[in-house]
C-alpha cells in the first residue's frame, strides 16, 4: 500500500496528492524509488515523529524522558539530577528555573531543524503544568535570536498565562494568540504551523479548543529560515551551550512533536483538533500513520 506526495497519472488514472492505493510490488517499488508515492501502513506510528513522551508509562528512577516512537529521547541537562527530572511533580517531566543559577536545569531533545522557509510543517502537542513569570519566558524550543546558530522555533508563556510561539530567521514572525490562560493547573497547548518562501499559516490550540474564528489557519510571513543544529528543549529554548539563565519551571506530562515534509498535505484543522482530543484522552497512545 502507498500514499501518493504529488498529483499522478498511472495508467491513463489520475490519483490526487495524498490517495492511498495498492498495486502490484514493483509499481509500487518503482513510485516510492521516484519519490512520487511513500509506503503506507495505516496501523503503524505516523512516519514523520520527531517525539513521543508519556510519564505514564515511565518510572521515577529513569534516566530520560524517553520517546515511545523512535530514539529522540529527551535528555537531562548536567543540571538536572534524576530526583529533580521526577521527584516534585509525581508523574511528570519536571525541570528547573535556569534563573535560579543552575543554567542547564531542562531537557534536551536531540536537533529538530526544522524547515519552514521551505514548507515543511510543525506540529507540537504538550500537557503539562506551568506558571507565568514576572516576564515573558521561553518555556520550549530551539531558537532564541536572529543571528546564525540562534535561529529557530521559541514556544513562549506570556505574564497572563497565555502561550504563542515565535519562528526566528534573520527576522522574526511570532503569534502570541493562544484564546486563555495554561496558567498553574493541568492544561494542553498545541501548534502547527506550515511555511513556505512566499508565505505560511499556522493554527494555535489550548486545552483541545482551537483558537481562531472560523476554524480555518490563519496567515504568517514567509521565507523564514528556522534551520539550526541545536537540540530542541523543554524549560528554555536555548541550547546548553549558550548557558542561558532565561527559562522557565516545567511539569510535563506528555510532549508530542512531528515535522512533516513540504510536499506532504497540511491536516486540517478539524483533522488536527480531534487528534489532539484522543491524545488528551489518552497521550501515550502514538498517533496513527492513518491519522492524517
Amino acid at each position: 500500500m502507498i500514499r501518493f506526495l504529488s498529483d499522478t497519472t498511472l495508467s491513463g488514472y489520475p490519483y490526487g496528492k495524498g490517495t492511498v492505493a495498492s498495486f502490484d510490488k514493483s509499481v509500487e517499488d518503482s513510485l516510492i524509488a521516484q519519490k512520487s508515492a511513500e509506503a503506507y501502513d495505516p496501523d503503524g506510528f505516523h512516519p514523520y515523529y520527531h517525539f513521543h513522551g508519556f510519564t505514564g508509562k515511565q518510572v521515577a528512577d529513569d534516566d530520560k524522558f524517553y520517546d515511545l516512537t523512535g530514539i529522540n529521547h529527551a535528555s537531562r541537562g548536567v543540571n538536572l539530577s534524576v530526583s529533580q527530572l521526577w521527584t516534585p511533580n509525581s508523574g511528570y517531566a519536571s525541570t528547573i528555573d535556569p534563573a535560579s543559577g543552575a543554567t542547564d536545569s531542562v531537557l534536551h531533545i536531540p536537533n529538530l531543524n526544522y524547515d519552514y522557509a521551505s514548507g515543511e510543517k510543525l506540529i507540537v502537542w504538550w500537557l503539562g503544568k506551568v506558571t507565568p513569570e514576572g516576564s515573558v519566558a521561553r518555556m520550549m524550543g530551539d531558537g532564541y535570536g536572529t543571528s546564525p546558530g540562534q535561529r529557530g522555533i521559541n514556544i513562549v508563556l506570556q505574564t497572563t498565562g497565555l502561550a504563542g510561539f515565535v519562528l526566528s530567521g534573520a527576522t522574526e514572525v511570532y503569534s502570541l494568540n493562544g484564546h486563555k490562560s495554561i496558567s498553574g493547573g493541568l492544561h494542553s497547548f498545541a501548534i502547527a504551523v506550515s511555511g513556505g518562501a512566499q508565505g505560511g499559516q499556522h493554527g494555535i490550540w489550548v486545552d483541545e479548543e482551537y483558537s481562531f474564528s472560523e476554524g480555518s489557519y490563519t496567515s504568517l510571513a514567509g521565507g523564514i529560515d528556522t534551520r539550526n543544529s541545536n537540540a530542541f528543549n523543554i524549560g528554555t529554548s536555548y541550547p546548553a551551550s549558550a548557558k542561558s539563565t532565561l527559562g522557565i519551571a516545567t511539569a510535563t506530562r506528555a510532549l508530542v512533536i512531528l515535522r512533516l515534509p513540504a510536499n506532504y498535505p497540511m491536516p486540517s484543522v478539524k483533522t488536527l483538533t480531534s487528534v489532539f482530543q484522543q491524545l488528551r484522552s489518552n497521550p501515550g497512545n502514538p498517533i496513527l500513520r492513518s491519522a492524517f
